[in-house]
């Protein structure tokens, strides 16, 4: 193995070539170093401008606040770098016990800062956190000429200074020292500065912290943990970068345990490493990558070597925001490591690209656990901007709200594949929620007799009874606790080392816990317009087995039937009209029949019908659905494939199988890899024929555990060591038998609140609205399961959805019937318009208001109007000669308004006005219009008067003359601009027109 440092990495779509002891650390802050931003804002206008290396921004999805009533038990510590910008919006503070900014690169002749970028005196992001109750540190960076460093009394002084200083200034909580690069010469020296900074320090502020990032592999042997420990706080292994830049083969970043037997450097070997040297475990933190590598590579195997031609890092974030690129279908586990990674061909080359999913992630907690270490690191935040898988794991692993399954897998630090480790010494207490008893079952057990050994305790210690002591060969087989606990101990010493062990633990339930578990919706009460959150009530009994695992279902009213959206994992079918489009029969007579789906041809012993379904947005789905089997044969079964990959084949490609038997009284569990089926699990079951069941089936994807329930009672379960992670469609299958199924839901596992979103495309969760302000649009439903596998009762609110604005009224007219241009009054003006539509919310008020241009409110503000289509505005003063508009709002019941719709205008004249008829007002007009001077008048044959007024009222000319054949030519010499015609008929009539002269 080269001697190389192992150290951090950054971020996406960059391609480095790495030297030997150049770290990834100075790659990025040399690329970083010219900015010499010191303005979140900065940072974010590089990140989008999508000419760089940094991923763009993120809609923020988690609020910079405390997102539950969690709280965590371990230590969690992520680093912010500076040029993350404003990702810390998106960070669940009551999730991060420590933040720590990054950098403050150290000048190592003068002690000062280097680094114009450091900007914590001001950053926004140590704000929110010392806001938000998160401990807020800064780290500081030296990668070369640590010699001189640690030979000038001086510049440690000063560094030291300014330290106390700058942590005085904000009200921090410590300093981190990512000295990288160090040489054994450097040992001594680096204790010594270490000891010095943590005295002067701790006599500034007793409560301030010194932390160490330790070398994933201290190949120098540079930590002297015994001289060091009484004085660090917190020891961080920068666990990645096992497989770097350089390496010859592609693995992963951060193995959990051992990828190659050539090449043995693990997460676990780390802590077991630390650990022996003396860390105490509450001090020791295990640094882990948001972020991955890719690599080109001679193939498409694991391992595969790489070829030279491209290495580079990419976050989670990236991995996630490029789902053509990283999916399902590249996706691939590796579980000897327990890493996940996508492998592809790019038309030209094959790359493999690792990195950490949820569920790797998570393995990776569990040993945090199992060691009962101080907790984990982050590098580094903001990586997964915009996700919460990483989120959510933190809480379901280091905080109260965290679950312990009732069956689990129990490895050796060596995993399922390889050897443990010498000088291991560790204990663990196995502790289910809501457990009676714990049974440990020992399928594997080899260890070097008589000095590697493991103890295990009926209880929460060590101090509890010994159950029995086990080395070599000699296993304990299945063990079980008289009471909820069983603790291990494991230690080996520090020579010979074997296959160690595998044990799958189980229990069962507290037998009190029979009580159902209770869920409320509550979401927004009114008109819904827009994406919104919505949160649930759910609770146990009291002294009930707590909490387990909650479920939620959102559905739409297409204006027929209610419907989800299987794109965003929902699913939703009630089977009352036709089978819908995504529906494909592959095999088998299905139709719809009373109202629910049905196959009806009893001869097949395998149907099929099947629908897409996105099945890796949530750790853990719910299939419900009722089902009746009937028919004449003696062999009737039926139920529900999922996970699947391939549906319209024979077994549906990859994916699980749960299967009802009639005649055989048994519920059976089926895992099929490639088409091969594989019963997992039997469950002895009555199942009466030509009788409805409602049946509810889980699967998580994280930890493989298949629940099965019918009428809401427990059936069993079964646990997938090597669980399917993605899936794309569900199926329905029977055989020799009539199969009827109704009213088909699936639901996704969820936080205490979840976002709906809400909108006109049909990828939201809800884009119908509803079709009339009685009829709701939209329904979230939820369900919750405790501990002991009780179910509570679905729990349904529905939703008004109304996101579109109402369509404006077409025309708005100056006067109270007719549209006129003119008024003779300087104290009143009306208007009536045509009625604004609107089918959801319906219209609920008009607002009109008065202005002198369209648009304008300066003259009345806008004023509500009620369901009035029209408005006389009395007591007003307007000036002559002016034109005046209305401009029409309307609202509808969501509180959506339309753009606006406004009259052509009215002018003010003088004189008592001139009263103007509806039919007159047919029967006369004036063409063209504009017109040169040069006009006509159509009219009924007669004598006629006719006067041309100016826009003041003023009256310019007065003429008798007579119309023949309908119409009369009149040529003026009037200038340009706009007049008004009278016209007095014989009769009496009147009527007035604006005419428009243009020269």
């Amino acid at each position: 193995m080269k001697n190389i440092v192992i150290t951090l990495l950054f971020f996406s779509l960059i391609a480095v070539s790495f030297a030997q002891n150049v770290s990834s650390v100075q790659e990025q802050k040399q690329f970083f170093s010219g900015k010499n931003f010191t303005l979140e804002s900065d940072w974010d206008n590089l990140r989008n401008t999508g000419n760089h290396i940094l991923p763009k921004q993120s809609v923020q999805t988690s609020p910079s606040q405390k997102t539950s009533t969690c709280t965590l038990n371990k230590r969690v510590f992520g680093w912010h770098p500076y040029w993350n910008g404003s990702t810390y919006t998106n960070y669940q503070w009551n999730l991060l016990s420590d933040m720590c900014y990054f950098d403050y690169t150290v000048d190592p002749n003068t002690g000062n800062n280097t680094n114009g970028s450091f900007a914590w005196g001001t950053s926004a992001a140590v704000t929110a956190a010392i806001n938000n109750g998160t401990n807020a540190h800064f780290c500081a960076t030296l990668f070369s000429s640590h010699a001189t460093f640690l030979a000038s009394a001086s510049a440690q002084q000063t560094f030291i200074t300014n330290t106390i200083n700058l942590l005085n200034s904000r009200g921090g909580k410590g300093v981190n020292i990512d000295f990288e690069g160090m040489a054994a010469s450097n040992k001594a020296g680096f204790t010594s500065f270490m000891q010095n900074l943590s005295t002067q320090l701790k006599a500034a502020n007793a409560n301030y912290e010194v932390s160490i990032a330790l070398y994933a592999v201290d190949w120098s042997s540079v930590f002297d943990i015994p001289n060091l420990k009484n004085y660090v706080d917190l020891f961080i292994i920068m666990g990645y970068d096992y497989y770097y830049g350089g390496s010859s083969t592609a693995g992963p970043e951060a193995p959990l345990y051992n990828f190659q037997t050539s090449y043995n450097y693990t997460l676990t070997k780390s802590i077991t490493y630390y650990l022996k040297q003396g860390v105490p475990n509450n001090k020791l933190i295990l640094g882990l990558p948001y972020y991955g590598r890719e690599w080109s590579t001679s193939g498409s195997a694991i391992p595969s070597s790489t070829t030279g031609a491209y290495s580079g890092t990419k976050t989670f974030a990236v991995v996630k925001n490029n789902p053509a690129t990283y999916s399902a279908a590249t996706y691939n586990w590796e579980p000897i490591s327990f890493s996940s990674l996508f492998v592809r061909y790019t038309g030209t080359e094959w790359r493999q690209c690792w990195i950490d999913q949820g569920r790797s992630m998570r393995y990776k907690f569990d040993i945090v656990n199992q060691r009962n270490i101080g907790g984990i690191g982050i590098w580094a935040l903001g990586y997964d901007d915009g996700y919460n898988d990483y989120w959510s794991a933190i809480q379901d692993k280091f905080s109260t709200c965290a679950i312990v399954p009732c069956s689990d897998t129990l490895y050796d630090m060596g995993g399922p594949s390889r050897n443990y480790y010498d000088n291991e010494d560790y204990t663990y207490t196995i502790a289910p929620n809501g457990a009676s008893t714990v049974s440990l079952n020992f399928s594997s057990f080899t260890t070097e007799v008589n000095f590697d050994s493991l103890w295990l305790y009926d209880g929460a210690s060590t101090a509890s009874p010994l159950i029995g002591k086990y080395t070599g060969n000699t296993g304990p087989g299945i063990v079980t606790s008289t009471g909820s606990k069983l603790t291990m101990r494991f230690k080996s010493d520090g020579s010979t080392n074997n296959t160690g062990f595998y044990a799958v633990w189980n229990c069962a339930a507290a037998a009190i816990d029979n009580v159902a578990p209770t869920t409320v919706v509550n979401a927004p009460t009114g008109w819904i317009t827009q994406t919104f959150t919505t949160n649930f009530t759910d609770a146990d009994n009291v002294g009930g087995s707590g909490l387990e695992k909650r479920f939620y279902n959102v559905s739409e009213y297409t204006g027929t039937e209610w419907r989800s959206t299987n794109t965003r994992g929902f699913f939703n079918d009630n089977f009352d009209l036709a089978i819908h489009p995504e529906w494909t029969q592959k095999t088998g007579t299905w139709s719809i029949v009373g109202n629910h789906l049905e196959e009806t041809d009893q001869t097949p012993s395998n149907t099929n019908i099947y629908a897409p379904l996105t099945q890796n947005l949530s750790n853990r789905y719910l299939y419900h659905w009722q089902g009746m089997i009937s028919g004449t044969g003696a062999n009737r079964r039926a139920g529900l494939h999922f996970f699947c990959d391939q549906p319209d084949s024979t077994n549906r490609g990859n994916n699980y199988f749960v299967w009802f038997r009639v005649d055989q009284s048994v519920v059976e569990i089926y895992k099929t890899t490639n088409n091969v089926f594989s019963l997992v699990k039997s469950i002895p079951q009555t199942i009466t024929a030509a009788t409805w069941y409602d049946y509810k089936v889980s699967y998580d994807r994280v930890n493989g555990e298949i629940a099965v329930w019918m009428n809401n009672n427990y059936v069993g379960s079964y646990t997938d060591l090597s669980p399917i992670s993605t899936g794309g469609y569900v199926s329905f299958r029977n055989g020799n038998c009539d199969y009827a199924i109704d009213d088909f839901k699936v639901y996704r596992s969820r936080n205490p609140s979840a976002t709906v979103s809400v909108g006109s495309a049909n990828t939201n969760d809800i884009y119908y609205e509803n079709p009339s302000p009685s009829i709701p649009a939209g329904s979230v439903s939820s369900i919750v399961k405790d501990s002991a596998y009780n179910l509570s009762t679905v729990n349904t609110q529905t939703l008004n959805i109304d996101w579109s604005v109402p369509t404006c009224p077409a025309a708005v007219n100056d006067g109270t019937t007719m549209d006129v241009d003119t008024v003779f009054t300087t104290t009143q003006l009306s208007a009536n318009w045509s009625n604004a539509i609107d089918p959801n919310s319906a219209i609920a008020y008009y607002e009109y208001a008065i202005g002198t241009a369209p648009g304008l409110q300066d003259v009345v503000a806008f004023t509500n109007n009620g369901m009035a289509t029209s408005v006389t505005k009395t007591g007003l003063s307007l000036t002559l000669g002016q034109h005046y508009y209305f401009t029409v709002h309307a609202f509808d019941g969501a509180g959506l308004v339309c753009s606006a719709t406004n009259s052509d205008g009215v002018i003010v004249l003088t004189g008592s006005g001139i009263p103007q008829s509806s039919y007159l007002n047919t029967q006369i007009s004036i063409y063209p219009n504009p017109n040169n001077g040069t006009f006509f008048i159509s009219a009924p044959d007669g004598k006629i008067v006719l006067d041309i007024l100016d826009v003041s009222g003023r009256v310019l000319s007065s003429e008798n003359m007579n119309t023949e054949n309908g119409k009369v030519e009149i040529k003026s010499q009037l200038a340009e601009g706009t007049y008004f015609v009278a016209i007095h008929l014989a009769n009496g009539n009147h009527i007035m027109k604006k005419i428009v002269i243009i020269r």
